[in-house]
């Protein structure tokens, strides 16, 4: 086929005056058309993003329980550490000797003994 032949070809193919095909009918709406497989493969992708979306939410809520979790346990130890320390001066002020001394004369009625009742041992 030669040169001419194929644009006089093309020529009556087009519109002759602009070269732009015409076409006078009606466009045909397209169906979507989906294998058994392709749709079987669509519904398994479907439960695997359903399934990253479910998991990714998830751990993202069992991180933010857990941070208030270790909140609530920093302010739990915070409040044993301050028991702790008051618990660690009373005790050292009941092992006092001023301490002791005041509860013996005061609660118990002991008062110094006398030089009598010393009883050196040997």
């Amino acid at each position: 086929m030669t040169r001419s032949e194929r644009v006089s070809r093309m020529m009556g193919s087009r519109n002759a005056g602009t070269g732009v095909r015409v076409k006078n009918s009606r466009k045909k709406k397209h169906r979507l058309h989906l294998t058994g497989k392709q749709i079987v493969v669509s519904i398994i992708m479907l439960f695997v993003f359903m399934g990253s979306s479910i998991s990714y939410v998830w751990s993202n809520f069992e991180n933010t329980r857990i941070g208030y979790d270790l909140s609530q346990l920093k302010k739990e130890e915070m409040r044993l550490t301050e028991i702790n320390r008051k618990l660690k001066l009373e005790l050292a002020t009941l092992k006092s000797p001023q301490n002791i001394e005041r509860i013996a004369v005061k609660k118990l009625g002991l008062r110094q003994p006398s030089p009598g009742q010393i009883i050196v041992l040997q």
